[in-house]
């Protein structure tokens, strides 16, 4: 799977990131997600714009996207695509939830992607992908719904193979990657029983 990553050389990001902490007295929040991120690629850490990821892996055969994401927690993932190219992808067992206008608010259970991310199309789409559970060895030890996981979508009911578990920096599209697997053929079997 092809990612869109946040390349920046190691050293120049350890500079940054000084630059960024002598200053921070008077940063804001999105200072702070980048200080956050420079300081992670300085340690070696790969940071990754999941979202970007997916917007440019763009829809399969079927018009579903090749990529999907949802919360580490999750059981099955929802997809829908809005006629403007627009759509969201949530936790199957969460209701996402609108403001006075009955527009869907973005929360960790519901990531949204604005209007042209996506071809546009003459309906509109819904989906439902399978999410991958980290192993164990690799599973955060609490707050595994504080986490997201990455993978290539098979919108039916079969087990995907070779996920993510990224940790969101902040509210932009910087993700850093806490694990990468490969699933092997008995996770795989005991994921499938997970299918309804």
């Amino acid at each position: 799977m092809e990612v869109q990553t946040a390349t920046i050389d190691r050293k120049q990001a350890k500079l940054l990131y000084r630059e960024y902490k002598k200053h921070q007295h008077y940063s804001t929040p999105v200072d702070q997600e980048i200080m956050r991120a420079y300081q992670l690629i300085a340690q070696g850490r790969m940071v990754i714009k999941a979202l970007e990821s997916i917007t440019v892996a763009g829809l399969n055969a079927q018009g579903l996207p090749k990529l999907a994401i949802c919360r580490a927690d999750a059981i099955a993932c929802n997809f829908r695509l809005d006629r403007d190219g627009g759509g969201r992808m949530r936790d199957d067992r969460v209701q996402p939830r609108t403001n006075r206008k009955w527009e869907v608010l973005e929360s960790r259970s519901v990531i949204l992607f604005p209007r042209g991310s996506f071809p546009t199309n003459r309906g509109v789409w819904e989906a439902k992908a399978l999410v991958p559970a980290p192993p164990l060895h690799l599973r955060p030890r609490r707050g595994l719904a504080n986490y997201h996981i990455l993978w290539e979508a098979e919108w039916t009911k079969v087990v995907p193979r070779d996920p993510y578990l990224l940790r969101r920096i902040g509210k932009g599209d910087l993700w850093l990657v806490c694990a990468h697997w490969d699933l092997t053929e008995v996770e795989r079997g005991a994921l499938a029983t997970r299918i309804r």
